[in-house]
């Protein structure tokens, strides 16, 4: 019995330093190439961001809460998504909902306005659209540019999973945010100067090496001329945004279907 306890606690130890030594490049490699394979997923999204022109103490605020669900089919270039935004702009409130359904190269939006009434528009997508509307790409794009650190492993839904620290190339970081965002100057030089800090997390499955969750969080900040009640002459605008994407279902089969009364909308010209 004292030889098998023996041997239970040497193997103990052995499994504990193969543990510490595993290799995190080995993880990130089986990520980027299973992540080939991934045609259909659907995953919930959050942002919130912060944006104070002047400082902290006596500033102008705003926030935006920003809350999505959605689904992708790669394969038949389809993809749905709920939207619900809260924006509180310097003291004023207001909310903002959606629902987008895209087929190919047109997009249909439902968007519900603050008296409750509905209103239908369809448009064309851009030339880019599922290139930056794959969150999973996105996410796996960032993964292939970074140095990454392991940390702990988690739980997320359920589901094991290695935990990375990512730690971006700057440069190759505002490439990616100048191509997965609309929102974001184009000048490349400008953005890398406005960007003070990034912190990106990842978390990827142990069984499937799928991407299961990730957290992004960028801090920027700009200096300029306002005049705006007591905002006057040079300050600066600092904007934080922290956005959170979960992925499930992924590759199985994903409905999305057009409903009836989208037939009907009103088509918004470029």
């Amino acid at each position: 019995m004292r030889k098998l306890i023996i041997v239970a606690v040497l193997f103990g130890v052995l499994l504990s330093l193969c543990v510490q030594s595993f290799n995190p490049e080995e993880i990130k490699q089986k990520a980027l190439e299973t992540s080939k394979n991934i045609k259909t997923y659907k995953f919930k999204m959050s942002v919130k961001s912060e944006v104070i022109v002047g400082n902290e103490s006596s500033g102008a605020k705003s926030e935006m809460v920003s809350n999505a669900t959605g689904a992708i089919d790669m394969v038949n270039k389809r993809l749905y998504m709920d939207v619900s935004t809260v924006m509180n702009q310097f003291g004023r409130t207001f909310s903002m909902k959606s629902e987008t359904f895209v087929f190919n190269d047109t997009a249909y939006i439902k968007a519900v306005r603050p008296n409750g009434t509905i209103a239908w528009f369809k448009t064309k997508v851009q030339d880019d659209f599922w290139n930056r509307s794959d969150q999973i790409d996105q996410q796996i794009e960032l993964l292939s540019f970074s140095k990454i650190e392991k940390l702990s492993d988690e739980s997320v839904n359920g589901v094991d999973c290695y935990v990375l620290k990512l730690k971006p190339d700057l440069d190759r970081f505002v490439e990616y945010m100048s191509n997965s965002s609309a929102n974001v100057p184009k000048n490349k030089s400008m953005l890398k100067n406005m960007l003070k800090d990034v912190e990106v997390k990842e978390w990827i499955a142990r069984d499937t090496y799928y991407p299961v969750k990730t957290e992004v969080l960028t801090v920027m900040e700009m200096p300029m001329v306002i005049s705006m009640g007591a905002l006057k002459g040079n300050v600066s605008i600092k904007q934080t945004v922290k956005t959170i994407v979960e992925f499930y279902d992924i590759n199985k089969p994903v409905s999305i279907e057009l409903p009836e009364e989208a037939k009907n909308a009103t088509e918004l010209r470029s």
